[in-house]
C-alpha cells in the first residue's frame, strides 16, 4: 500500500512541475501557425469530436489514444474501432485503433490515422495552371500506447507516435510522446485528468524535391548551372498540456471541461456534456480560444475578432451499442461545426468489443 501511495505522490509532483512549465511557456498569438504536424491537433474518435475534446478526465477505451492515454487502462476486453470522416477542403480522415489487456492492470493499444488529400494538380514556375500531372500527399500518424491502473482511482498511460508527411519528392518525420493521468475521487462523481501531448522532435522536410539547378549569384555571363539543395526550416510539434475535469450530475449525465495550454498557438477552453441511457449516448460540446493578448495597434475590432476567434463552433454526436452475442458492436456519428470558410467536419465510427 505504501508503494502505491509513494507512486501516486510522485505522479502528482511530476504533473505539478509539468503544469508550471507549460503555463510559463504558454503560446501567444505571435507563435500561432509556427508548429509542424498540425494533423496532431485534429480530434479523433466520435466521442472526442462530439464533446469538443473536453473529456480527457473521463475518456476510456481505444480512443484514449487521441485524448488522454491514461484512459487506455480501462480496456478490459479485446476491442477496436475504425472511423472515416470529411475534414476541411475535401480531405478524408481515416482512423484505425485496436486495444487489449495484457494483464490485470496493464493494457496496450495501437492505432493509425491517415489523411487523404486526393489528387492535386502539379504546378511549376513555368506551368502555373498545372502541367497536366498530379500528386497525392501522404500524411499519417502511427501510435502505440500503454495504460496502467495504479489503484482503483488512479490510471496512468503513455503513447508513442511516429508522425510522417510526404509531399511529392519531399518528406518529413518526427517522433512524439503523450503522457497522461486520470484520477477519480472516492465519490466517483468528480474526475480529473492531465495529459502532456505531442512532446517530441522537430520536423524538417528533405528530399530530391528540395534540389534546384541554378546559375550562381554574382557570376559572369555564360557560367554553367550548378546544383543546389535548399535547406528547409525545422519546426517543433504542437506540444500542449490538457487539464480536464468531469463531474457526474447523476448516473446518466456528466458535464466536462478541458483547458488546453499550447506552446505554439492560442490556448483553448472546451466544454461538453454526455448523456447515456442503457446502450445509447448523446453528447455535445463547444470550444473557444482564450488568452488572446493585446489587440494590435491599428487593427479594427472586426479584424481582431476574425484573427483571434476559433473557426470551430458547436459539436454534437450520438452512438448506440448493439449486443451480437459474444461481441458488442457500436456505431456512432459526430459533427463539428465550422463557422466559415469550410464545410463542417463529420465522422462515422464503428467499434467492437469481445
Amino acid at each position: 500500500m505504501n508503494i502505491k501511495i509513494d507512486t501516486i505522490k510522485k505522479i502528482y509532483s511530476s504533473l505539478a512541475v509539468l503544469v508550471l512549465l507549460s503555463v510559463s511557456h504558454a503560446g501567444t498569438l505571435n507563435s500561432a501557425g509556427t508548429a509542424a504536424g498540425a494533423q496532431l491537433l485534429i480530434p479523433q474518435g466520435s466521442e472526442n469530436i462530439a464533446l469538443s475534446a473536453s473529456n480527457g478526465a473521463a475518456i476510456s477505451g481505444v480512443n484514449s489514444l487521441f485524448s488522454n492515454p491514461a484512459g487506455l487502462a480501462s480496456i478490459t476486453n479485446m476491442s477496436g474501432s475504425t472511423s472515416n470522416g470529411d475534414y476541411i477542403a475535401d480531405t478524408q480522415l481515416t482512423n484505425f485503433a485496436f486495444g487489449m489487456p495484457l494483464n490485470g492492470t496493464t493494457t496496450m493499444a495501437a492505432g493509425i490515422r491517415v489523411l487523404d488529400f486526393g489528387d492535386i494538380p502539379r504546378t511549376t514556375a513555368d506551368a502555373t495552371e498545372g502541367d497536366g500531372s498530379t500528386f497525392s500527399p501522404s500524411f499519417y500518424v502511427a501510435q502505440l500506447g500503454l495504460g496502467r491502473s495504479i489503484s482503483d482511482r488512479v490510471r496512468v498511460g503513455a503513447t508513442g507516435k511516429i508522425v510522417s508527411e510526404t509531399m511529392d519528392d519531399v518528406s518529413a518525420t518526427a517522433l512524439a510522446l503523450d503522457l497522461g493521468v486520470q484520477y477519480s475521487f472516492p465519490s466517483e462523481r468528480l474526475h480529473v485528468g492531465v495529459a502532456l501531448k505531442n512532446l517530441g522532435s522537430r520536423m524538417q522536410y528533405s528530399g530530391t524535391g528540395m534540389e534546384q539547378t541554378l546559375i550562381p549569384d554574382g557570376t559572369q555571363p555564360g557560367t554553367n548551372n550548378e546544383n543546389f539543395s535548399v535547406t528547409a526550416a525545422d519546426n517543433p510539434l504542437p506540444t500542449s498540456l490538457d487539464i480536464s475535469v468531469g463531474y457526474a450530475l447523476n448516473s446518466n449525465l456528466m458535464v466536462l471541461s478541458s483547458f488546453q495550454n499550447y506552446s505554439y498557438q492560442l490556448n483553448t477552453l472546451s466544454v461538453g456534456a454526455k448523456y447515456h441511457m442503457n446502450d445509447v449516448w448523446f453528447g455535445a460540446g463547444s470550444t473557444m480560444n482564450v488568452q488572446k493578448g493585446d489587440q494590435k495597434i491599428g487593427m479594427s475590432d472586426v479584424d481582431w475578432e476574425d484573427y483571434t476567434e476559433s473557426n470551430w463552433g458547436f459539436s454534437v454526436g450520438m452512438g448506440a451499442n448493439i449486443d451480437i452475442g459474444t461481441s458488442v458492436l457500436s456505431v456512432s456519428y459526430s459533427l463539428r461545426q465550422s463557422k466559415e470558410y469550410f464545410d463542417d467536419y463529420s465522422s462515422l465510427e464503428v467499434s467492437f468489443s469481445f
